[in-house]
């Protein structure tokens, strides 16, 4: 594929999710770049595999199709379903799932594959905030033939700014009805946005931002444009941003970053930034953009065990153990609170430090208040965002 259509057809993904009006329309975009006409894309539960939403569909995935597959055969769809144990991101063939004689004599290929006209397929999950996972089907019929290496890659690629996309949607509350993400969504959201273009120039900015701004610990308006307040991080900020609006722009592959911004007394910010893109709406023309998120860590929020557990890849246990030192326990009065002995949350403690890369206690607690990721997989539920419901 050439990289100029590639760049572009990456800043319709950003452009599409980002519309309830025409996030139906991004299933097509992905099939024209494979040259297929099949695709399904949808959001499940993450324990259950049960779909909660559908995003997208292609034609021969009619009405009555549709409805058979959310009563029925979601639950008999064996590439969904060997794929969903794995933790997300995955990416895999249906061979890789499932061997071709196994899959013709399952329910699943002879009524519905059958029905569909589908029969090879490239297929992945990816995490979502509020306890759910997204997930992406592409299909051939068995007279085209199974998918390529080449055609892997391609779909991984797509999938990840495709998976940004959505999560991006899911956690700036993006509702039906929408032509554009409304200035009172940004403004209630209870993380700092600052939406900048490639230049760093500031285009909006919400309230809990202009809160943490002000400080001038860790960010600041300088001539209009966004900057670190810690000099030798400026270079970074400013190519994730520059990379991020252009990959928004239809011009580059970058799919954002989590940054940790340092202040001069050493403490860090966590940082969101990704590719934002929305049509002309309440602000006027508003240009491709980053769209750079934070948590102010003066506000005493403290998410749950859940999104901690999802953000930094820990078990329930270490998690709840971690909230509740988060909450102001000490260790010994945490280990009481859950019920397990000291010897066992030192444990749980070693466990959760090897596994987030922190050496100190007050550094993870530092930056569980801070990082805008936890505030974002606690909120909102997929039930709250209509705007990703329906199929083309």
């Amino acid at each position: 594929m050439e990289e100029n259509r590639l760049h572009a057809l990456i800043g319709e993904i950003y452009d599409r999710c980002l519309d309830p009006v025409r996030a139906p329309e991004v299933g097509r975009a992905i099939e024209q770049a494979l040259g297929i006409g099949s695709s399904i894309h949808f959001i499940a539960e993450r324990g259950t595999g049960r779909m909660v939403r559908l995003i997208s569909a292609s034609e021969n995935f009619d009405a009555d199709a549709r409805r058979d597959y959310a009563a029925h055969y979601h639950d008999c769809n064996v590439w969904f379903q060997r794929a969903l144990p794995h933790p997300p991101p995955i990416v895999r063939r249906g061979e890789d799932l499932i061997e071709e004689r196994e899959f013709l004599r399952t329910e699943f290929c002879a009524d519905w594959c059958s029905r569909v006209s589908i029969f090879h397929m490239i297929g992945c999950t990816y995490p979502l905030p509020g306890g759910v996972v997204g997930a992406s089907g592409v299909h051939r019929t068995r007279r085209q033939g199974p998918f390529g290496d080449g055609d892997v890659r391609l779909y991984a690629l797509l999938m990840r700014h495709f998976a940004r996309a959505v999560g991006l949607a899911l956690r700036l509350g993006v509702q039906a009805g929408q032509s554009a993400l409304a200035p009172e969504v940004i403004e209630a959201l209870g993380v700092g946005v600052v939406l900048v273009q490639a230049d760093r120039r500031v285009v909006q900015v919400n309230r809990v931002a202009a809160a943490v701004l002000a400080r001038r610990r860790w960010l600041t308006v300088v001539d209009g444009r966004l900057r670190s307040v810690h000099h030798g991080s400026l270079g970074v900020l400013s190519w994730h941003i520059a990379a991020a609006a252009q990959t928004a722009a239809g011009a580059g592959l970058d799919a954002g970053a989590l940054l940790r911004l340092r202040a001069p007394g050493g403490e860090a910010l966590p940082v969101l930034i990704s590719p934002f893109r929305v049509a002309e709406g309440a602000w006027g023309r508003l240009w491709p953009t980053a769209a750079v998120l934070f948590r102010d860590p003066a506000v005493r929020d403290l998410p749950p065990a859940a999104s901690i557990a999802a953000a930094y890849d820990l078990s329930p246990a270490e998690a709840g153990l971690v909230a509740l030192i988060a909450d102001g326990n000490t260790l010994v009065e945490a280990a009481g609170r859950a019920g397990i002995s000291l010897n066992t949350a030192k444990s749980q403690l070693k466990s959760v430090f090897a596994r987030t890369t922190f050496a100190r206690q007050a550094d993870l607690i530092a930056d569980i208040r801070a990082n805008p990721l936890l505030r974002i997989l606690a909120t909102p539920r997929v039930a709250d965002c209509p705007g990703l419901s329906g199929a083309r």
